[in-house]
């Protein structure tokens, strides 16, 4: 398989490499300096893979096109309309913000049309989203999905809007909000290190949940919104549920997720282990 990605910047490049681990690659900038700086990123056993090209008429010999222009929806569309024309490919957007339905619906052939937001940096870091438009075709979907797993990435599939910046937008709101009411930001960045990103790096926020128990996060929820009022606090529909069914987390065997009765103390070996592979023991 060949993949064309154009943009030869920061992005551009790390999602070049992490390709061209598999694949080759025709990396495209309109700029021979990007491309020249590029070349000098591109690890020495991997340069015979990435061709380096100020031209989009090679994307007709490609089989998937990754986009990671300028952050910007007139050029991502002006990019991308050039490109249909050239190939029937899957065209995909590394775009991190603006709507994948913004742009497809500004495209002739939407429907092969979806995002693909890698993490920076693209080769290192091993998830990716999938963020699909209204319009996108679900094999075009299951095509670059397989594509995305073959590289061996982990691979989550969005509605319209990327997990990843849901979850940036309400860390980052909260924090803000901490440091505007006299929190250190020594201190914020101290609860995420030494204790929350801990358990969500292992378990996630939802099998964190589960250690906790999904009976206590609710009468906790309960009180919290009765007492400050705020929405954010409200229990969930989905949460009673789960508690009406006696599946309240580890201890019930199962929550959001099932366990085995040794799962308390596995999650203890897995903490210690990260806090020495840290240096926080």
């Amino acid at each position: 398989m060949k993949v064309f990605v154009i943009g030869a910047g920061l992005m551009g490049r790390g999602i070049a490499i992490a390709i061209a681990s598999k694949h080759e690659v025709v990396l495209q900038d309109v700029s021979e300096k990007a491309l020249e700086a590029a070349r000098e990123q591109i690890p020495e056993e991997l340069l015979s893979r990435i061709e380096l090209t100020t031209t989009l008429e090679k994307v007709k010999d490609c089989d998937i096109v990754m986009e990671a222009v300028f952050e910007d929806l007139n050029t991502k569309v002006e990019v991308l309309r050039e490109v249909e024309r050239l190939t029937n490919a899957p065209l995909c957007s590394n775009t991190s913000v603006i709507s994948v339905d913004d742009i497809a619906e500004r495209l002739d052939s939407p429907s092969r049309f979806l995002g693909v937001h890698w993490m920076n940096p693209p080769h290192v870091m091993p998830l990716v989203e999938i963020v699909i438009s209204r319009f996108t075709d679900s094999k075009t979907v299951a095509f670059v999905e397989g594509f995305l797993r073959e590289l061996g990435k982990e691979v989550v599939v969005c509605k319209g809007q990327s997990l990843v910046n849901r979850f940036n937008a309400a860390v980052l709101s909260e924090a803000s909000r901490m440091i505007e009411e006299g929190v250190r930001a020594e201190d914020v960045d101290r609860v995420w290190k030494h204790h929350l990103g801990l358990l969500y790096t292992l378990f996630g926020p939802l099998g964190n949940l589960d250690y906790i128990g999904l009976d206590v996060a609710y009468y906790a929820s309960l009180y919290l919104y009765k007492r400050f009022g705020d929405e954010k606090f409200k229990p969930p529909e989905w949460l009673q549920e789960k508690i009406k069914k006696g599946e309240v987390g580890v201890k019930a065997g199962k929550g959001i997720y099932e366990y085995g009765p040794k799962a308390y103390e596995e999650r203890v070996e897995r903490l210690k282990k990260l806090l020495r592979f840290l240096g926080l023991e």
